[in-house]
């Protein structure tokens, strides 16, 4: 049986860990999910990490449970040095990070979306970029599932809290029809 590390932001969106994995809350945002990953991935050496929690839809159309494939930063700016947006300065391969052929893009950022951002991206959340960035620096597989929780306006701070309450079910029916 492999060796799944699962991680997830917050309680409300996963409070225990399914049969057979390990469970890390990591906390809300980029640097909280790199400090709380990079000591989970050093502590249980998994073969496998899932993340999963909840995301704002910028792309119409998309609802419930997604899988994610490449994740970006949204909130990486550097244009005024001549770096594109998105991309991390002296750094390659930054720009975007794609670990499954799953087509839809995530934009990672630290801040809650009420709008859609510059960066294109077809939803947004606030750990997966770092989580990504982790997992291709030690060669680990990452599988990403976002429960659509909002479309990433107004409306977004309301709807994300309702929406918590069906993130975790979507999930472990996702996981009973298998991965």
């Amino acid at each position: 049986m492999p060796n799944i590390l699962l991680l997830v932001a917050m309680p409300e969106e996963l409070a225990t860990a399914p049969q057979g994995m390990t469970l890390v809350h990591t906390g809300i945002g980029k640097v909280n999910a790199a400090w709380r990953s990079a000591q989970a991935l050093a502590l249980h050496r998994p073969d496998l990490v899932i993340n999963f929690g909840t995301a704002g839809a910028v792309t119409r159309g998309l609802h419930g449970l997604v899988e994610v494939g490449a994740a970006v930063q949204r909130d990486m700016d550097v244009r005024a040095l001549g770096v594109p947006l998105g991309a991390t300065p002296f750094e390659e391969d930054s720009a975007q990070i794609r670990f499954s052929p799953a087509p839809l893009i995530c934009g990672t950022g630290d801040s809650f979306a009420a709008s859609a951002p510059e960066m294109p991206c077809d939803l947004v959340d606030m750990e997966l970029y770092a989580i990504a960035k982790l997992c291709r620096a030690e060669n680990i597989p990452l599988r990403a599932f976002k429960y659509i929780s909002d479309n990433a306006d107004d409306a977004a701070p309301t709807d994300w809290r309702q929406a918590l309450r069906y993130a975790e079910d979507a999930f472990l029916a996702r996981l009973g029809q298998g991965l």
